[in-house]
């Protein structure tokens, strides 16, 4: 038997993936890419290049900061890849609030659970 907890997590994540799949049913992608800061200067190749070379100095060094570098990069990286996706929303603004109500009230649950205190069995 599911514990509170347990059950607050599972409807969440349903949630979560109900609401980013209705979601991206909606959306087309236009353009993907890197995001590009000053014109045709391409932020991901930038860091594309500072994280192989974070990874060599990691492999060489082991040194404490670039294993704190190495998930800043990643992240911004990331972030680079969508910044850069250009995306186009089939439907009104209340169409999309709508769709990202269950996402909200999933990521709401699993807040939820994860600052619960475990029950005692």
């Amino acid at each position: 038997m599911l514990s509170n907890r347990e059950r607050l997590i599972l409807i969440g994540t349903v949630l979560i993936g109900f609401g980013i799949f209705i979601f991206f049913k909606s959306t087309d992608i236009y353009s993907f890419g890197f995001y590009r800061l000053w014109g045709r200067v391409s932020t991901g190749g930038i860091l594309i290049a500072l994280v192989l070379l974070d990874v060599i100095l990691l492999v060489a060094t082991r040194h404490k900061s670039t294993k704190i570098l190495l998930p800043v990069l990643i992240a911004m990286l990331v972030l680079s890849i969508i910044l850069g996706t250009q995306l186009h929303f089939h439907g009104t603004l209340l169409d999309m609030f709508l769709m990202l109500i269950p996402a909200a009230v999933g990521a709401g649950l699993l807040l939820r659970a994860l600052t619960m205190k475990k029950e005692k069995e």
